[in-house]
């Protein structure tokens, strides 16, 4: 079993400084939620939600309001995000498609069973971009949980020089977080196919490029 390394001073204190900035650019956003009670309603008993790793840090704060099991990867990078979220109140499972990923999807299946939604970024670690691995639709078949789709659209950002051209919305500017209808995956549908339709589904909702995406006033 892959043993999760004890929190550094590195990502105590690199944790620490982005959860006080983005909390501080969180509380002056102006926020527009869209779909909250149908989402709610189709998660009743639990949901896999799923965000752009890009839009990471303020779907989080947006999200922090319902009792999550979030993945995040056993990088260096990835011990940040876990205490990042910690910090927010979620609790971690640590693992990706290249460590610990057998691990955390039996825990994370164990966690929809149970009633508990997760939420992680199906293009994360290291992308591409803004494509879905079928690791959500594998979790959304096994336990026969939907998927819940989040998009975020801005009116001014800044966005980041790294591979998934990360979000950060600009202070007193607006956010609007949009809950997608779920999707329902068959014991019988195939992991591609699903995954594929499923980032059509969302790039359409939230096309590139991230930013200026909601006409300033």
């Amino acid at each position: 079993m892959e043993k999760v390394r004890p929190v550094t001073l590195r990502a105590e204190v690199l944790s620490t400084i982005v959860h006080l900035v983005s909390s501080m650019i969180h509380i002056t956003l102006r926020k527009k939620i869209i779909g909250m009670p149908e989402m709610e309603k189709a998660s009743e008993h639990g949901g896999v939600f799923v965000v752009w790793h890009g839009d990471a840090l303020i779907a989080g704060h947006v999200l922090s309001w319902r009792k999550f099991t979030a993945l995040t990867s056993l990088s260096r990078d990835g011990d940040v995000q876990a205490r990042v979220l910690e910090k927010l109140g979620y609790d971690i499972v640590r693992g990706s498609t290249g460590r610990g990923g057998a691990r955390a999807a039996v825990e994370l299946v164990n966690c929809l069973k149970r009633g508990v939604s997760i939420s992680f970024t199906p293009d994360g670690p290291r992308g591409p971009r803004r494509v879905i691995q079928n690791g959500v639709v594998y979790f959304a078949k096994k336990s026969q949980r939907p998927i819940c789709p989040v998009v975020m659209r801005y009116s001014n950002c800044w966005n980041i020089a790294t591979w998934d051209r990360y979000a950060i919305p600009k202070p007193f500017s607006r956010v609007e977080c949009e809950f997608l209808p779920a999707i329902y995956v068959s014991p019988t549908d195939n992991l591609d196919e699903v995954a594929a339709e499923l980032t059509k589904t969302m790039i359409a909702a939230a096309p590139d490029p991230p930013g200026l995406m909601i006409d300033k006033p």
